[in-house]
């Protein structure tokens, strides 16, 4: 007989597709696929008046958290700012509701430990409250349709969806407005996500983004670069897909210390999307936290030749450089020049 895989190794086939999002899929009993829910991130970037960007991530596994991630560029370089030191981590309190979703407390400081500034974190049908104390005020509603990704694989099947908010509000004292993604992961249990095949070799470059336009429009989407069939260009705006295509290509620009300056993310029928790094948008902090040659950077995605004017745009950046020189990845000027 002939070799041949074994049964449920599918290379990572990947499938994307907008959806019509609802509160009760955020409970962590939902379980698309079948799958259970292993992660919930808020993640976002917002502009102050002096035109300074604010980067944060919370991450929950059920109803433990290990904190913000409030990092900033006002020195000139993306820094985890020390109020994140006092934020709530350790166990909150998890409310569920036909109306609302509230996540809550500090229950690590009422137990006597250090000073935390309160969570509180709301979710009701189109809209989001999210407050950490003094440090964090931020007020939004839902853009439009989610993302969903699916990826299948015998041992390590894999389904994230991804919400945009367009928020307003206060951080650090500073009026902002910007974006928090909604984003949850769903895998077997019993693994985090960083022990997970797709982080530790499978993904080459993953990046969420979010653009608002002077005209009041908004496009946003999540995009991969990687191995096996795991590459994708899922691209929203308020009315829903503007390309939801997998099998797709890219590129990438690096820097000498294996930052990608610059990442193109092509769709099927030609359309790319460009990733450029913010001056002084290296998470070194936050990727010195991973591992395996991780890079996070803050920028933004624009499409190719986009020509409309941009009133503020947001962009995640994850990247593994050595991962893209061992797949003799090409340069995104070869990207757009088609080869």
């Amino acid at each position: 007989m002939g070799s041949a895989p074994k049964i449920g190794d599918l290379n990572f086939a990947t499938s994307v597709g907008c959806y019509q999002p609802d509160l009760a899929m955020h409970r962590p009993t939902s379980k698309p696929l079948g799958l259970t829910e292993q992660s919930m991130y808020l993640y976002g970037g917002w502009r102050d008046e002096s035109g300074a960007l604010h980067i944060v991530e919370r991450k929950f596994c059920g109803p433990m958290t290990a904190g913000l991630w409030m990092m900033t560029n006002r020195s000139g370089k993306v820094a985890l700012a020390p109020e994140s030191l006092q934020t709530v981590r350790g166990e909150v309190k998890r409310e569920y509701s036909e109306s609302e979703h509230h996540l809550h407390g500090s229950l690590l400081g009422k137990a006597g430990g250090a000073p935390e500034e309160g969570l509180d974190y709301r979710l009701t049908p189109g809209a989001m409250s999210w407050r950490e104390g003094s440090i964090l005020q931020l007020d939004g509603s839902l853009v439009g349709p989610g993302i969903q990704i699916a990826s299948l694989d015998g041992d390590e099947p894999f389904f994230y969806t991804s919400e945009l908010y367009r928020m307003r509000g206060t951080v650090l004292g500073d009026s902002v407005e910007g974006f928090v993604f909604l984003d949850h992961g769903y895998w077997p249990h019993g693994r985090d996500w960083k022990e997970w095949k797709i982080f530790n070799g499978t993904q080459l470059s993953w990046s969420a983004f979010a653009t608002e336009f002077a005209d009041g429009s908004v496009e946003w989407g999540q995009v991969a670069i990687g191995r096996q069939m795991f590459n994708f260009v899922a691209v929203a705006d308020a009315d829903g897909p503007v390309a939801m295509d997998v099998g797709t290509t890219g590129g990438v620009d690096p820097d000498p210390e294996d930052w990608a300056q610059r990442i193109g993310f092509q769709a099927n029928d030609g359309r790319t999307w460009v990733f450029e790094l913010e001056p002084g948008g290296q998470m070194s902090q936050f990727s010195a936290a991973r591992w395996g040659g991780y890079r996070a950077q803050a920028g933004k995605i624009l499409r190719h030749r986009e020509t409309r004017d941009v009133k503020v745009a947001f962009s995640w950046g994850e990247s593994f450089m050595e991962r893209f020189r061992d797949e003799g990845v090409g340069s995104v000027d070869a990207l757009l020049a088609g080869g």
